[in-house]
């Protein structure tokens, strides 16, 4: 596996036990795809990424994502991987602080803005998003690469597709 394959966010919604989220998950791109990186890798630093993700519900009672979180989902965690964990989490939410105290509070309904600050802090600077049935017939990707401006665009897709509808502005 080469060592220079960049990192990326692929964002994609997701419903478990009924409750539907936003998720962007750290992802290699390589020549085959997007892979995700696994514990497995050795001493591969990228593995510190196996199962993170950022996230946020979205649902009927809310116009806008919310409760925006970053966390591991392993199901095993042995002492190295927690370890890894950790050291990612403390970067984040120093991270995070940091970038509170000079940017000010971030909207708490703004997740692809809180997505931009945590990989800003990992030095990611690709997004992918989940292309529409639609656009995966006419591309056959499952998923296309985006800049900021589109990720924010498909959230707010997203919020208007499966938030709390909006009342008119014409009324």
């Amino acid at each position: 596996m080469p060592d220079n394959d960049p990192l990326a966010f692929s964002l994609q919604t997701e419903t478990e036990h009924g409750t539907c989220r936003l998720v962007a998950r750290v992802v290699l791109v390589t020549g085959e795809g997007l892979r995700n990186p696994l514990w497995q890798w050795g001493a591969d630093p990228r593995k510190a990424f196996a199962d993170f993700a950022v996230h946020a519900y979205i649902d009927r009672d809310n116009e806008h994502a919310w409760c925006p979180r970053y966390s591991f989902t392993a199901h095993q965690v042995e002492l190295d991987q927690a370890e890894s964990m950790v050291r990612l989490l403390r970067k984040i939410h120093k991270g995070l602080d940091v970038a509170e105290q000079d940017a000010g509070h971030l909207r708490a309904d703004d997740f692809a803005g809180y997505l931009f600050r945590i990989a800003a802090i990992l030095h990611i600077r690709t997004y992918y998003v989940r292309n529409t049935d639609k656009a995966r017939a006419m591309s056959g990707e499952i998923f296309r690469r985006t800049d900021a401006t589109g990720v924010q665009c498909w959230v707010a897709e997203r919020e208007r597709e499966l938030g709390k509808p909006r009342p008119d502005s014409d009324s």
